[in-house]
């Protein structure tokens, strides 16, 4: 395999992608897998997003007075397999090894 300029990317990526059920690692920002993806020359789009969502005041379940946040992150989009990536989406987190597994086969049919 030759040495890339995202290597850690590629590499955060498949530790992530390869994770059992209780085991945890961090998603790469989207924007360096955009990088990563350019490099490789696989059609990509990242834009930074941001969104505002009500917030709860004192960590209740339901909403009160506690006002609105805004939330700032990345969009990733690459049409070769319909993926949509908002680091901003609330079950963003929840998804991530999905996303990594589907962008690690993408990377590996490429290389």
């Amino acid at each position: 395999m030759r040495e890339m300029k995202n290597q850690k990317t590629l590499n955060a990526l498949r530790k992530k992608a390869g994770l059992g059920i209780c085991e945890s690692s961090r998603m790469p920002n989207l924007n360096k897998v955009g990088e990563l993806l350019t490099e490789l020359g696989i059609e990509n789009n990242v834009t930074t997003w941001s969104c505002t969502k009500w917030t709860s005041a004192a960590g209740y379940r339901y909403y009160t007075s506690g006002g609105t946040r805004e939330y700032n992150g990345y969009r990733l989009k690459v049409p070769q397999i319909n993926m949509n990536i908002n680091s901003t989406d609330t079950y963003y987190s929840w998804n991530t090894k999905h996303f990594a597994k589907e962008l690690v086969e993408l990377i590996d049919k490429t290389l």
